[in-house]
């Protein structure tokens, strides 16, 4: 039997400066909504969230776009196929 997972998603075009180059350019941060939402019952809204990720891997956050909205749909038996090896 298939199972499937719909998970919402957020992307976030973000600027971004490398701390050891001093380069910088654009990426695109995608989080879940679940994600964003448990950060909000701690209290932390989704640019400090994204503040933190970016920031714990060198980087440092010029500017945060708005969140584009998707949903995607996941085929768990196809990944635990996948992550198995069979």
């Amino acid at each position: 039997m298939r199972t499937y997972e719909k998970i919402q998603l957020r992307a976030f075009d973000v600027r971004i400066r490398d701390e050891r180059t001093g380069e910088e350019c654009d990426d695109v941060i995608i989080l879940s909504k679940q994600k964003l939402q448990a950060a909000q019952i701690c209290g932390q809204s989704s640019k400090e969230l994204i503040y933190r990720a970016y920031n714990r891997a060198g980087f440092t956050v010029l500017d945060i776009g708005g969140a584009r909205k998707a949903t995607a749909t996941l085929d768990l038996e196809g990944l635990f196929l996948e992550a198995v090896g069979d």
